[in-house]
């Protein structure tokens, strides 16, 4: 019996083990690992970033297939992710996918700029109220930023009008508008580009207005605070020509909460790995940066990328023996559990065997009043019991002190039966013997 409680218990060890790798690390069963990546449009920052990534990947990790889903913008790609049809998407900070997903890395940050002229009236944000004001880009005009910035300072434009960089310097010139907005999604090109045109144009460096960032921040932390240094679009003469406070949003890659910490963990690493190999592709490869694993964070970080980056990711082989520890004890205490439950299951269980011990004290006391008939009854009875006592006692599941006392009571019923055998043979022989004194008497 406990031979075959230990087999089992190494059993359910076994099979534990194996449930627990399918369940952590289920590459490891199949040809290949399907990751589903939504990047945003073809042409985007984003999906030409992933789409080096996914060459990187290959190379690495030949199992682990990446396919890649455009979508129409950054809003759809984090839209998908949030449908479950992809399980990692570029998403934007400002959108809700951003906050019901795992963050991996930030891929960069767009700013936004507000340039006017040098010699322009306008000193702050709250001059800009019923002017005309610029955007580089279509899509600028309704993005949230945008938005949330003009309700901060309340600011009613008398029309928003879009221009192209190279014509920046002239709509300011002309006076076609107050201020040009770039947003750093149309990239950093286009911004340095409407800088050099203004420049040009009107032959003095644009001015930048701050922002109130702290307090937008505070309102939003979806955005964050940033500096864009002096010198940052034009060396000489430097554009801007200090520092200016402004408010970002991040582009991130994000992945879907469900997805495997080991997985997660090493997707961060190796993108973090790779940024010089995918500058070569993609040279703002080199923005891409960790997010912050603080857990105050507004945008929570995926646990198997901040295990990363925090140095606390454990290695499939410690994973592995620490589920092999953990089923070790169960296996142990499951094991001891079952030898205990089975040997108070064999003490109390009412087999045939126990019932007849039970029954030897109450046949010995019956056993002077047995008639010839019962007496070879109750003789193969005994023969019946001594045999499934050897029985028991062979395949040890009656302990010797019990088969001892049986084997006392049984050979003191074998010599009364022996005695009233006897005594009945004797009884049966009287009569014989009388009729034989009788005959010879009448004979004489």
């Amino acid at each position: 019996m406990r031979k075959w409680l230990i087999v089992g218990g190494l059993l359910f060890i076994v099979a534990g083990a194996f449930a627990a790798v399918w369940a952590w690390l289920p590459w490891m069963f199949s040809a290949s690992y399907t990751i589903r990546v939504a990047t945003g449009p073809v042409g985007s920052d984003g999906q030409k970033f992933m789409s080096a990534y996914k060459r990187v990947m290959a190379e690495e990790h030949p199992r682990v297939r990446l396919v890649l889903m455009e979508s129409a913008d950054l809003q759809g790609s984090a839209d998908v992710l949030q449908a479950g049809k992809a399980d990692i998407a570029v998403a934007r900070s400002d959108h809700p996918g951003a906050s019901s997903a795992g963050t991996l890395v930030i891929l960069r940050r767009a700013a936004l700029l507000v340039m006017v002229s040098a010699g322009s009236p306008v000193k702050s944000m709250k001059d800009l109220n019923g002017a005309k004001i610029a955007v580089l880009d279509e899509a600028t005009a309704s993005d949230p930023l945008f938005r949330t910035v003009m309700e901060f300072y309340r600011i009613r434009p008398h029309s928003i009008v879009q221009t192209r960089p190279a014509d920046a310097g002239d709509v300011l010139q002309r006076r076609a508008a107050a201020a040009v907005v770039a947003l750093g999604l149309a990239g950093i090109e286009a911004t340095a580009d409407a800088a050099r045109d203004i420049l040009r144009a009107t032959g003095k460096p644009p001015r930048f207005l701050n922002l109130k960032a702290k307090a937008i921040v505070a309102q939003h932390p979806v955005y964050e605070e940033i500096e864009i240094p002096a010198a940052a679009f034009v060396a000489a003469p430097a554009v801007p020509d200090d520092e200016v406070t402004t408010v970002a949003l991040s582009v991130r890659l994000v992945a879907r909460n469900s997805m495997l910490d080991d997985v997660a963990g090493e997707l961060t690493r190796l993108l973090l790995a790779t940024r010089a190999k995918l500058a070569v592709t993609w040279p703002h490869a080199g923005q891409v940066e960790p997010p912050d694993t603080d857990k105050k964070g507004f945008l929570p970080v995926h646990p198997g990328a901040a295990a990363y980056l925090d140095g606390n990711q454990v290695s499939a082989f410690e994973r592995a023996m620490d589920m092999l520890f953990t089923l070790s004890i169960l296996g142990g205490l499951l094991g001891s559990l079952a030898l205990a439950v089975g040997g108070f299951w064999r003490r109390h269980r009412p087999d045939e065997t126990r019932r007849n011990l039970a029954h030897l004290p109450a046949m010995l006391r019956e056993v002077d009043s047995l008639s010839p008939a019962n007496i070879q009854q109750m003789e193969q009875h005994l023969d019946g019991l001594v045999s499934q006592l050897l029985d028991q006692f062979v395949h040890q599941k009656i302990p010797p002190e019990q088969i001892s006392a049986a084997c006392a009571v049984i050979a003191q019923l074998r010599a009364h039966l022996a005695r009233q055998r006897a005594l009945s043979a004797a009884a049966s022989d009287a009569p014989t013997v009388a009729q034989a004194v009788a005959g010879e008497a009448r004979s004489a």
